[in-house]
């Protein structure tokens, strides 16, 4: 247990502007990490004192050593991706040298879950915390020892042990609401190009992923389905636009895999008479995509949806375990555009069977399904997952140095089976060049962005999107 009842959660610096300087840099998204908002509403269940210091709206350390000097907190919670470990382990080393054994330094999140005894030996952390975390941290926070904690790695006597797994838990419905209030809303403001309104915030309906795509790292939630009751879902989105949230971001992975649960959802919020704008952000699978479904979450403020289509050709899918089809691909974006909703669509470039041919393929693909966004990003191995696994017994991965691992601003980190880093790299801007400067697509969005008056802004965020050093995103 913590030596005092204060605890902090700090999200790194990096957490918002990985993609600066990228394609994606006009679609820069701020919104609170929903991960501590959720451990800091258990946390206060317990009578923690509870703070929330996101570094990330500023994009510096600068105030997280007046903080830990102020607040003195005991006990200290990050979690981070890959590529963002480096910040992760760098704050836990400030919070020692500041605070020395008198703070427990925590860590978790997909990093951390894939490889905790790693990421125990490269930090200043004491425990790391695999999958969810919310039951794990209750009973760290009770004081219960070590040993008996289940999901989590720990130092004792200079050595790192690892404990049995936890199941995920069963009813979603017994966690409490998350503790949104401890961010200041006036933050988190999105860019026009990805949101309707600010400030924007996310939210889960449902946890767990079936699927078996080897690029996807599923040691957080896990590949067993559970669902939030509708009416639980009702009580979020009402404490969330009570709080001063405009826009809702829903970041299940299979938000339509239920289709009787998440028509439930949309007809609480018709019922209830609630208007905000809201996006199915993580994107939903081409198999899944239901028309009246669609159709039903227009009316209830749902405007855009992902989909993450991935490839055009169907030995690259076919390689990532991706089990989808180019014709259900086809067909959920025609579902999608009847239905009157946004598109993004996702792309990969070096899937493990991709060559030259199949990117080739992917682009064509693309400026045919003709999404309102697309984005492509170069396939990482991230740790955890099963194509890590593969390259790595492969003896294909080059390098751990986590800070290379950004989709986007990718460094040559693992060797493909027939592709160089440079031929991935250039495919990467051939994408964004053929996909956005596509006459089709360029009429498209003229006439739409006349119809919104939003012209000039529509502008800026192509210059952003393509010349990213000369336009600073804000």
């Amino acid at each position: 247990m913590p030596k005092n009842n204060s605890a902090l959660f700090i999200n790194v610096p990096s957490a918002f502007n990985a993609y600066a300087g990228s394609k994606l840099h006009a679609g820069i998204q701020i919104y609170p990490l929903l991960a501590y908002a959720n451990l800091a509403a258990v946390l206060r269940q317990k009578g923690a004192e509870v703070k929330i210091l996101d570094l990330g709206i500023y994009g510096t350390f600068y105030k997280l050593i007046p903080t830990i000097q102020e607040f003195k907190p005991g006990f200290i919670g990050v979690t981070c991706t890959t590529p963002l470990f480096h910040e992760a382990a760098e704050i836990s080393r400030i919070a020692r040298k500041l605070l020395g054994k008198d703070v427990l330094l925590v860590i978790g999140g997909p990093h951390a879950s894939a490889i905790p005894e790693e990421a125990l030996k490269e930090s200043e952390f004491d425990i790391a915390v695999i999958g969810e975390g919310e039951v794990t941290l209750s009973e760290i926070w009770d004081g219960k020892s070590f040993e008996q904690i289940a999901g989590i790695s720990y130092k004792k006597d200079g050595n790192v042990y690892s404990n049995s797994a936890r199941e995920t838990i069963k009813n979603m419905d017994d966690l409490p609401l998350p503790a949104l209030d401890l961010y200041d809303v006036s933050r988190y403001m999105c860019s026009k190009s990805m949101s309707r309104k600010s400030p924007v915030t996310n939210m889960e309906t449902s946890r767990g992923c079936p699927a078996k795509c080897s690029f996807c790292n599923k040691n957080i939630s896990g590949r067993r389905y559970r669902i939030k009751s509708a009416q639980r879902v009702l009580e979020e989105i009402k404490l969330t636009l009570q709080l001063g949230y405009k826009e809702i971001r829903v970041i299940d992975d299979q938000f339509c895999a239920d289709k009787k649960h998440a028509r439930e959802i949309c007809e609480l919020i018709l019922k209830n008479n609630l208007k905000f704008p809201w996006s199915l952000a993580a994107g939903i699978r081409v198999n899944n995509a239901d028309l009246e479904l669609l159709k039903l979450a227009k009316r209830a403020g749902c405007y855009q949806v992902g989909i993450g289509f991935e490839s055009g050709d169907q030995k690259s899918l076919d390689s990532i375990d991706k089990d989808i089809t180019l014709e259900q691909s086809v067909r959920c974006m025609e579902i999608v555009k009847k239905a009157g909703i946004e598109s993004i669509g996702f792309f990969m470039f070096g899937l493990p069977a991709d060559t030259e041919e199949s990117l080739n393929k992917t682009i064509k693909f693309a400026t045919k399904l003709l999404p309102d966004l697309a984005k492509v990003t170069i396939t990482m191995p991230f740790p955890g997952t099963k194509l890590f696994d593969q390259y790595e017994k492969a003896n294909a991965i080059k390098t751990r140095d986590w800070k290379k691992y950004n989709f986007h601003r990718a460094g040559d980190v693992y060797t493909h089976p027939n592709l160089s880093f440079e031929t991935m790299e250039k495919y990467y801007n051939i994408f964004y060049r053929k996909f956005y400067f596509n006459p089709r697509y360029i009429i498209r969005r003229f006439f739409r962005s006349l119809f919104r008056m939003s012209i000039h802004r529509d502008i800026y965020y192509f210059l952003q999107t393509f010349f990213p050093k000369y336009i600073p995103h804000k």
